[in-house]
């Protein structure tokens, strides 16, 4: 039937130009018959079952689908129609089955105002017990299943049959169809219905259907329920307050959640600040900017479940003014003690005080954290003129610094000698000393004491004591002439005696050089030591002498050579101390020596090789190494570890040794694990220091322990000589498997019946290491054995051989057994023999 166009009335005049402009314009309905777009299928059930014809047409207008039983519209309560898709598909549902009663042809009718169609499918029933071999069954069905929404939700199905059975499914009596829902709803390739991001919808009753040629079964129904979180709103990110400085900008964040998850806006006081068409989900920034007046901005979140406020107090606060001029209300030689007006009338956090002394390159220092107006600054240097200020700090920040008071610290005495002690003999009884005034003289120098005598190993208050005020410099008179004089100065201030500066010497007589100045020590290497001086101020200087010892019970060594500034003492041991003294001389004659200065020469690599070096084979794969240190003298400096090597013995030199982790200073063994079995290994032990290694010990052949050997003898064959005797022959391990020495071979035989072994397996030792073949008598006529072969060492048997079956001869007349025991070397052995009737010989084996 062709579809009918229905045209408005129209004027019979009217030009065919304005007729196709009209059609056109107003359009045209084509109307269509019913046309099936889903067509049952006949269906094979079971008795007590389930089946579903499922119909589907289309047309204009929509048509409407409806199932007849022979002709008449089907009516039982077994029997349910539901209508989908607006009428236009219906499902025809049966259950339970009754044969013969249900079976019969079903009718789909589809009509509309342009016509009608039908369609029929066929319903057979089989009774259960009657079923087909490969009549589908349901395995595993579909399982009651809470799922909370936009969750995924899984219901299995496992079906089997002959053929495999194709697995559909229904939701509420109808078909599902997973190509319409964008991917949402999948059937997995197990038959498994998978729906993702679950809404509401989806909840209901689920059936799983198996069908084939044979027929079609549904799983039991099961639900699916959604669950809904219901959840009022609450804050999971409270706003919090904030204090900015005036024209400041801050944001304030506001989350909330819920389910269903709320709206958040922000207010202030009764105005929104937030468009109701722009208000977002959970999550509302408050971005303010050029905030010059305090206020309280509110945080509304708003559900289907309630409302909930939170305030957020924005502080607009300045920094804090400067405090009052500290006053100065005590002072020591290291501290001052100030109070001060907090200048504030609102509550500050803390103070900072800041000083510095009144030199021109020094820096403020700064204490922070102080909560009172009244603070002692301590560890200032005496006699120092100090500036401090004093500043206050709010929850914005530091303020202005106050008004900078000025304090002198007290005075101490000196803390450091005079520097730079000369001296010189200017007539035959008296000498001039000079001298520096002291790095740290912590006050007003008043004077000077010098302290000299003859004897310095008197105690200081029996020396002789020379004051002098207001110079650095002095004469002492009274001297005994050729006499050699210690001398010691100090400084004292106002408050007490400064400490002594270190002894010079000065020998009492004209023309002869007076001590070095500044003697000290300069490069230092482990085989040499420089030293440097100033000369002093004596003219006529033609040698100088050092003397040097090693240790303090050490000869001395002297050194003489022309006018210099510095010496390099060479040919030194390493990291050893050396003391050492200069003096300066003349054509008058050699002045005093400076006092002894130490100093120690640079380590250095060891020089000697560890001592005692021990090996002992704990087990058949380590060695238990130990070692005493070097020598202390070739040690040359604090070992800081030890190096073992260790080679295979034999190993060509060309191969790499082994090393094994540095061993700590303080241990003196080690466990070398890993090793070879039964094998010599050679084993060096080298101390190390900062700077090296040292030489290595003489290489110490140890060997590791025995062991089971690790393979069984090669090329086992065994000989059927006659029914009661078998010959066995073997070849020994190879050297690298035997891991000891051989010490004998074992050969086990067992009778075997129906491939299993009968009894205990029988034993027979060869205790000969280098046997290769035995004869085994005493058997049973025409009966199989299984024989292996092992060899062994002290510490147990090896692995066995391969089993070896073989079969002796029948019944015969017992004859004697020609054989030997092999072996590979040039003495003769004894060895017992088995005769074919069970009697035992003995023969003499020869090389």
């Amino acid at each position: 039937m062709l579809p009918t166009c229905h045209l408005p009335c129209l004027p019979v005049l009217l030009p065919l130009a304005a007729l196709l402009l009209t059609l056109l314009l107003t359009g045209c309905n084509a109307l269509s018959p019913p046309r099936f777009t889903k067509v049952p299928v006949d269906q094979i059930g079971v008795s007590g079952g389930v089946v579903s014809f499922v119909c589907q047409a289309t047309g204009d207008p929509k048509p409407r689908v409806s199932w007849n039983k022979k002709g008449k519209k089907v009516n039982s309560q077994r029997i349910e129609t539901i209508e989908f898709d607006e009428g236009a598909g219906a499902v025809l549902r049966i259950q339970p089955l009754r044969a013969p009663r249900d079976e019969n042809i079903y009718e789909c009718v589809a009509d509309n105002s342009e016509g009608e169609v039908t369609v029929n499918a066929k319903l057979s029933i089989i009774r259960e017990d009657l079923l087909p071999a490969g009549f589908p069954n349901i395995d595993m069905g579909p399982q009651l299943k809470v799922v909370e929404r936009t969750r995924t939700a899984t219901m299995l199905c496992a079906a089997s049959g002959n053929p495999d059975p194709e697995i559909t499914w229904f939701k509420d009596f109808l078909p599902i169809d997973p190509n319409a829902s964008n991917g949402r709803i999948k059937q997995l390739r197990s038959g498994a219905l998978q729906i993702e991001n679950s809404e509401e919808t989806d909840q209901g009753k689920y059936e799983c259907v198996a069908s084939n040629v044979e027929g079609v079964r549904y799983s039991s129904p099961a639900n699916l329920y959604v669950r809904v979180r219901r959840v009022p709103p609450r804050f999971s990110i409270v706003p919090t307050n904030h204090e900015i400085m005036p024209g400041g900008s801050v944001n304030i964040t506001c989350v909330a959640v819920g389910s269903p998850m709320p709206y958040v806006k922000w207010m202030l006081n009764s105005e929104d600040l937030t468009p109701e068409d722009e208000m977002p989900v959970g999550r509302n920034v408050l971005e303010l900017t050029s905030v010059h007046e305090s206020a309280n901005y509110t945080c509304v979140a708003m559900s289907s479940l309630g409302i909930i406020e939170a305030v957020a107090q924005i502080i607009v606060k300045s920094l804090p003014k400067p405090p009052g001029l500290p006053v100065v209300t005590e002072t020591t030689a290291t501290s001052v003690t100030i109070t001060w007006d907090s200048g504030n009338p609102d509550p500050v956090t803390y103070y900072i005080i800041q000083y510095r002394a009144k030199t021109p390159l020094s820096k403020f220092d700064s204490m922070d954290g102080i909560t009172t107006t009244r603070y002692s600054i301590g560890g200032l240097y005496p006699n120092t003129e100090y500036e401090i200020r004093v500043s206050a700090f709010n929850t914005i920040g530091q303020g202005p610094p106050s008004e900078p008071a000025e304090a002198r610290t007290g005075e101490q005495a000196p803390a450091s000698p005079p520097r730079n002690i000369q001296t010189r003999i200017i007539s035959p009884n008296t000498m001039l000393v000079r001298w520096e005034e002291p790095e740290e003289p912590n006050g007003q120098i008043k004077g000077y004491r010098i302290y000299y005598t003859m004897d310095p190993h008197q105690p200081m208050g029996q020396w002789q004591v020379h004051n002098v005020q207001d110079s650095v410099l002095t004469t002492i008179g009274s001297l005994t002439a050729s006499e050699t004089y210690t001398i010691r100065v100090l400084a004292f201030t106002s408050v007490g005696d400064g400490p002594f500066s270190d002894p010079i010497q000065v020998k009492v007589l004209i023309d002869v050089p007076g001590q070095p100045t500044k003697f000290q020590v300069g490069a230092v290497s482990d085989t040499s030591i420089e030293l440097t001086w100033e000369p002093s101020y004596d003219k006529g200087i033609v040698n100088y002498e050092l003397r040097y010892r090693e240790g303090k019970q050490g000869g001395v060594v002297p050194k003489t050579f022309p006018p210099s500034s510095s010496y390099v003492v060479e040919g030194l041991r390493a990291n050893t101390e050396y003391f050492f003294s200069l003096a300066a001389i003349s054509n008058k004659g050699i002045g005093a020596f400076t006092n002894e200065i130490p100093q120690n020469t640079s380590q250095a690599k060891p020089s000697a090789p560890p001592q005692d070096i021990k090996c002992i084979s704990s087990s058949s794969t380590t060695l238990l190494v130990s070692w005493r240190p070097p020598p202390v003298a070739g040690q040359n400096g604090a070992l800081v570890g030890y190096i073992v090597r260790y080679q295979v013995g034999g190993a060509e030199t060309s191969a790499e040794p082994m090393e094994e982790p540095a061993v700590p200073p303080s241990t003196g063994a080690v466990l070398l694990q890993g090793l070879e079995k039964w094998t010599q290994y050679h084993v060096t032990v080298a101390a190390f220091t900062n700077k090296g290694t040292g030489p290595a010990s003489q290489p110490l052949l140890c060997r590791t322990d025995e062991d089971v050997p690790g393979a069984p003898p090669r090329r086992v064959e065994v000989e059927v000589l006659n029914s009661t005797a078998l010959k066995v022959t073997w070849r020994s391990l190879l050297p690298g498997r035997q891991h000891g020495q051989i010490r004998g071979y074992q050969v086990h035989y067992v009778r075997v019946e129906n491939g299993e072994s009968r009894g205990l397996p029988l034993i027979k030792d060869v205790m000969l290491a280098d046997a290769q073949e035995m004869i085994i008598g005493g058997l049973q006529p025409d009966t199989t054995y299984s024989i292996t072969v092992a060899a062994y060492t002290t510490k147990g048997d090896g692995a066995r051989s391969k089993p070896k079956l073989v079969v002796t001869k029948g019944a015969g007349v017992p004859g004697l057994v020609r054989g030997a025991v092999r072996y590979d070397g040039v003495r003769s052995y004894r060895a017992m023999l088995f005769a074919s009737g069970g009697g035992d010989i003995s023969v003499r084996c020869r090389g």
